[in-house]
Parts: C-alpha cells; structure tokens; sequence
C-alpha cells in the first residue's frame, strides 16, 4: 500500500461520500484513477463498506448497554444465535473474565430488561454482566492515519 492509498483511506475515513473527482483532486490523481484506486482497495478487503452512523436516540432506542457473557459451548453457535436478535448492536470476543462482549440498545429499561432476559434464556450463555451506559463522551471509529503511522511511518 503506497501513501497514495493511505490518504484515500484516510480522506474515506473522514467522508465516505466524497466523490471521486473530489478524491482525485485531493490525492493528485484523476477522477477515473481515483474510482480505479478505491475500487482495488475494496477489492483487496481493505474497504470492508460505507455506512451511515445514527442517532438511535432519535429513532426511539435512547437507552444503550454493554453486555459481558461468560459462555458455555460453541462460540460461534452463541454468536449466531445473538445475531438473531435485531437489538444487539454489535458483538465483541474478548480475553478476559468474559468471552464476549455485546453492546444493545433499547427504547427503555423495560425494553432493556425483556432484552436481557432474551439474551441470558439463550443457549451457551452461562452468565451475563450488564452495563448501563448513561452518555457517550465520545466515540470515534479507529483513525487510518494513526494506525499507518504506527505500521508504515508518517501518511
């Protein structure tokens, strides 16, 4: 990957929705040059998709939870059953006191709570540790540049 490909990553990173002329004036390349690019890099699974971030709180699910589950069995049977319930955000395997870590959503603690005994009747969960989240302070997707720089020197 040469630096041409680290600042389109990073330029992606910051607007999925940039054009590709936009792109190409920023990288110095041609518009087709830059959709030849991105496209490469999709195709080598290093753009695994574009995505819209949400408010779920505007969308009626302003009560959010980080669920630690002590498991019993197949892993990936627990976790295809977890990817069943359309609440569970996203799924984590963690090393540690707990084998997995899920983060939720619900409309309310009511919600919350029907959701959770959901998740513990499933089969492999031994136990469950919730976490309530009152506020997000931040929360930000991995910076590419930091990562480039870590891995390969300065973008």
């Amino acid at each position: 990957m040469d630096r041409i490909d680290q600042k389109i990553i990073q330029m992606l990173t910051v607007d999925g929705r940039m054009s590709f002329a936009e792109l190409g004036r920023h990288v110095n390349l041609s518009t087709p040059a830059a959709h030849r690019r991105v496209k490469a890099l999709e195709d080598r699974g290093v753009i695994t998709g574009y995505t819209a971030r949400v408010d779920t709180t505007s969308l009626g699910a302003g009560l959010s939870a980080l669920v630690a589950i002590e498991a019993v069995g197949s892993l990936d049977t627990l976790v295809s059953e977890l990817e069943r319930i359309p609440d569970v955000a996203a799924c984590w395997s963690t090393a540690g006191s707990s084998d997995l870590l899920l983060k939720v959503t619900a409309a309310s603690p009511v919600t919350l709570e029907r959701l959770l005994v959901r998740i513990r009747e499933t089969v492999g969960v031994d136990r469950t540790r919730t976490t309530v989240l009152l506020d997000t302070r931040f929360e930000r997707e991995a910076d590419p540049a930091v990562i480039l720089a870590d891995t390969a020197g300065p973008v």
